[in-house]
């Protein structure tokens, strides 16, 4: 696992309220910022989160190009089924549900740690 990231602020956006809460739960206690949303767009301004974990049924298959979706350029984890084609997000990095470990946990440090300005 990666060092903690201090003051990362997380969206989740799942429609289901079980997975919604137990990955709020996740991430609250390993100390990050959780904001939850059940749908996309969500009602917040997104610019403010250092990580999105976007669950692939939140996103109407139209709205994939959505201008929004498309400016959170390398901030979106893809939650995605195995079954059926993986959504067309680009730069988005995409986890398979079940989600297993800390696999996710691990991806979103990875990924709020590589938008990170350099500290030297």
């Amino acid at each position: 696992m990666l060092s903690h990231v201090p003051n990362a602020r997380l969206l989740v956006v799942a429609p289901d309220a079980d997975l919604r809460q137990s990955l709020a739960f996740l991430f609250e206690v390993n100390e990050f910022a959780v904001r939850i949303s059940t749908h996309w767009p969500p009602d917040v301004q997104v610019e403010a989160f250092d990580a999105i974990i976007l669950d692939e049924v939140a996103v109407a298959r139209g709205a994939y190009a959505d201008s929004l979706l498309l400016a959170q350029r390398n901030k979106i984890i893809l939650l995605a089924g195995r079954v059926g084609p993986v959504p067309a997000i680009p730069h988005a990095y995409l986890v398979h549900k079940p989600l297993l470990d800390n696999v996710l946990l691990d991806d979103v440090q990875a990924v709020i740690a590589a938008a990170a300005p350099s500290s030297k």
